[in-house]
């Protein structure tokens, strides 16, 4: 189903890796959408196949999702209601069992309740909850979860302060360093933030983080961008320039707010665009490693507060993005001779293509009405081209290889 604000982690099972979704919101943008769906998708066998719901009693959006051995464990997140207190913030662990794909008893409460926070792993052991939204305010507090004796301890806090605490910021760990960025402040409307901070975890007495500075990354400020690690470093894909509710209309002025393109990545003291997304896509919160050079994007905010069922492979090694074929663009035959069919089931408009050779240069271009569209390219050479796809508002890269015959 289209869904955004999604819990979202993946997970190496029996030898085959799977992404899971928990939660969050689906098309239509109110509270009445938000949603307790869970599925997990089979990276192998390209299929997904439905969980049982997410056992709170309502659904939720902002959660953080985390996997440690065989469990994913869905922390916080926020109920919306039509009247008082009208937002609510969770601190319920879920816990999901990987190998039967099972709910088992939820774990100890979050102590401080959270939402939209940073989330990450250290030493595939305990589990960091740094910052975030808790009912009224940001908070400073970093939050840290034991599952081996399912229990909570107090780290070090970042600095009281709107430089570091936020809510719907991006962040990884790298060894024993968290970094994130950006998010939305305190302040008035909640402005989005182009900070990065760092904290050094000691390995010693890990729930001592020494955090140092925080820095202007210089390339813009991201809200609720997908975080990841490419090349060893922090990444972030996509988010807004803007920050947002749930509803993906701005919280100054109330405009819909557009999603960035732009993949940003930090060296550690500079904020460099190393690329652009094939499509716009924001509110994703997390993104889904699987393995050392592949990431799943999965869902999300697209042009014109539209929710996506989509999913993205990106390679990393080098950085490059394409849709899977997933209910989406299939073409056939591939390889071909004289003409290629392409087939998306969810284009029923306007459909423009762009073919393109090995050297990027544009070799065919037309316009067609979806869902299926014809290409003749009969006088190309032999060889490896790209097909290009557009409706608008999703994009799509596939590959195709043109024989002699």
């Amino acid at each position: 189903m289209p869904t955004a604000n999604h819990a979202l982690c993946a997970a190496e099972v029996n030898g085959s890796w799977n992404v899971y979704v928990f939660g969050g919101i689906t098309t239509g943008l109110t509270n009445a959408d938000i949603h307790r769906n869970a599925y997990r998708y089979e990276v192998s066998s390209d299929t997904w196949f439905s969980l049982p719901d997410v056992p709170d009693t309502l659904g939720k959006i902002a959660a953080s999702a985390s996997v440690v051995g065989d469990t994913a464990y869905v922390i916080g997140g926020y109920h919306v209601f039509n009247g008082a207190p009208f937002e609510l913030s969770s601190n319920r662990v879920h816990r999901l069992n990987l190998v039967t794909n099972t709910w088992m008893a939820d774990g100890a409460p979050v102590p401080v309740a959270i939402d939209d926070q940073v989330q990450v792993v250290w030493r595939d052991s305990l589990i960091y909850v740094v910052t975030g939204w808790s009912n009224t305010t940001n908070v400073a507090n970093v939050q840290v979860y034991d599952p081996a004796h399912n229990s909570w301890s107090v780290a070090t806090p970042v600095p009281n302060n709107n430089q570091y605490r936020a809510f719907g910021a991006g962040g990884v760990l790298i060894g024993d360093t968290i970094i994130y960025h950006g998010g939305a402040s305190t302040a008035g409307n909640f402005p989005a933030q182009d900070r990065v901070r760092t904290g050094v975890i000691d390995a010693a007495s890990p729930l001592t983080i020494d955090w140092l500075p925080a820095v202007t990354g210089g390339q813009g400020a991201r809200y609720r961008a997908g975080p990841a690690v490419v090349d060893g470093r922090p990444t972030w894909i996509g988010g807004s320039a803007i920050s947002y509710n749930y509803d993906a209309l701005a919280y100054a002025g109330g405009a819909v707010v557009p999603p960035a393109t732009a993949i940003l990545q930090w060296n550690g003291t500079t904020m460099t665009t190393v690329g652009t997304t094939p499509t716009n896509v924001m509110d994703q919160r997390a993104i889904a490693a699987i393995g050392g050079n592949e990431l799943v994007v999965a869902g999300g905010i697209g042009l014109q507060r539209a929710v996506l069922d989509s999913v993205w492979m990106v390679s990393t090694n080098p950085t490059h993005i394409s849709e899977l074929v997933l209910a989406n663009p299939s073409l056939y035959p591939n390889p071909a001779y004289a003409m290629v069919t392409v087939h998306w089931p969810s284009a029923t408009g306007p459909m423009e293509w762009v073919v393109r050779d090995a050297q990027g240069r544009t070799v065919a271009s037309g316009r067609g009405q979806g869902p299926t569209v014809s290409i003749v390219f009969g006088d190309r050479p032999t060889g490896l081209y790209t097909v290009h796809l557009s409706t608008g508002y999703r994009t799509w890269t596939g590959r195709l290889i043109k024989t002699n015959e």
